[in-house]
């Protein structure tokens, strides 16, 4: 390995230097390589031949290399790039995996405003293997730090190169769904820097509902092309999305009261029949029989126990045992199997409920950046799948800035996607602050 690492040097994560200079690598050229003096075909012979340069992605003949100045311009992703001369790393302590580098300090490279470096983000380890191909296409463009496996490390330590780079603000890809998402933006909302990172969103989960909201897509078509996502993040715009608190209080039991938790949110809240069946997923994918992770797999899993609730109808009467209290006002509920609170405009895998059947009557929309929740009621699974497939509409509840949702029994309970069963208990929801995301269309937030 030493001797090979001698002849063919990785990608360098820092150098002790003032100036960039290309590092070129032999053969392997990308299909249709051109040739960045002679513009003529390169790389394509049937051995290793040609150079590229793995910073700026520049491709040249061998004969033409002499003519190439040394120094690199990072190429026309410079803006995503943290340079390698620019990074000072920082001796592993021992037990610490060799391929986790320690970042000590990054110096700004002094290029204006339109510098603000990419950090990818995925788990390499779940579903299928899309984050894990995404993540070794950002290290392929990018600076390898700039590439964090969440198997590897949790999101406040891969969050560490915000932190030093305190008055720029960055740019986060999270690959992953909702509840990737969330656990990401928890960390974010915890940096101490000037300006938060604007995040972009890739969506290898089951419901994809920010990444709707956002205008990122329902799912990845086909392979990853990282060149075509980098692009796609430079056209993109920047808007706010909430974040909402969910502070959980249990009641006493036998004169005894049990510590409470606090969860943040933001895309949906619920209590009902669709937290029993993504409780009943969630057990499914921690149970040792859960072999095959893939998407349409998952779907069927959630397909199968809504179909079961169709005729268990676990959830009935569920008005009767709740009590809900909106801007201070209590709300008398209908005949519900689950309340919702939406902060995005997608929910259970892209149904936009809350402006369903509306056509020619005023509604206001369900905003993401606009500080206040709509809460929906939901009759029974089967009228979940009606929604889906546009068949009916949801029990309007009302809107508001401020919850509180009482629970007298053992009820489901989810909060983007994350499920759990929750005891008879006190949970006032409120907003507890924005966070910059990027989107594709226009800033709905603020229509």
């Amino acid at each position: 390995m030493h001797k090979a690492d001698k002849r063919l040097k990785c990608k360098q994560v820092s150098v002790d230097s003032i100036s960039m200079k290309h590092q070129w690598v032999k053969g392997n050229l990308p299909p249709e390589s051109i040739c960045h003096v002679c513009e003529e075909e390169c790389g394509n012979e049937r051995h290793f031949s040609d150079f590229r340069c793995c910073w700026c992605q520049w491709t040249v003949h061998e004969k033409c290399l002499p003519n190439l100045a040394d120094l690199c311009n990072l190429g026309v992703y410079r803006n995503f790039i943290i340079p390698p001369n620019c990074i000072t790393l920082r001796r592993s302590p021992r037990g610490r995996l060799r391929s986790q580098c320690l970042v000590a300090s990054i110096k700004e490279p002094q290029w204006g405003p339109q510098w603000k470096p990419l950090i990818v983000i995925g788990n390499g380890k779940s579903g299928s293997n899309e984050a894990c191909h995404l993540l070794s296409s950002a290290r392929k463009v990018l600076n390898a730090v700039q590439a964090i496996d969440l198997s590897d490390q949790e999101p406040k330590i891969a969050l560490q190169l915000c932190a030093l780079l305190k008055e720029t603000q960055c740019r986060l890809l999270i690959a992953g769904g909702d509840g990737t998402i969330a656990w990401v933006l928890n960390a974010v909302q915890n940096l101490d820097v000037k300006h938060l990172p604007e995040t972009a969103v890739l969506p290898l989960g089951t419901g994809n509902d920010l990444s709707r909201a956002l205008g990122w897509g329902p799912h990845i078509e086909g392979a990853v092309d990282f060149h075509g996502i980098l692009k796609k993040i430079e056209a993109s715009s920047s808007a706010l999305l909430d974040r909402w608190l969910a502070d959980i209080r249990p009641s006493r039991h036998l004169g005894i009261r049990f510590p409470g938790r606090s969860v943040r949110f933001n895309n949906y809240f619920s209590v009902g029949v669709d937290a029993r069946v993504a409780l009943n997923f969630h057990l499914t994918r921690q149970s040792p029989m859960y072999l095959f992770s893939h998407r349409l797999f998952n779907k069927l899993i959630y397909f199968t126990y809504g179909t079961k609730d169709v005729v268990e109808q676990s959830c009935e009467g569920l008005e009767n045992q709740i009590e809900l209290i909106i801007d201070k006002k209590p709300i008398e509920l209908p005949s519900v199997q689950a309340l919702v609170f939406l902060n995005v405009d997608s929910w259970g895998a892209g149904i936009k409920p809350w402006n369903m059947g509306q056509e020619g009557v005023f509604m206001p929309k369900c905003l993401y950046g606009d500080g206040i929740m709509e809460v929906i009621g939901v009759s029974s699974s089967f009228h979940i799948a009606q929604m889906q497939v546009g068949l009916s509409e949801p029990l309007r509840i009302g809107r508001g800035k401020s919850f509180r949702l009482r629970i007298f029994g053992k009820q489901p309970v989810q909060a983007d996607g994350e499920p759990w069963e929750q005891g008879p208990s006190e949970i006032i929801i409120e907003n507890c602050g924005q966070v910059p995301v990027l989107t594709v269309e226009p800033n709905r937030s603020s229509q």
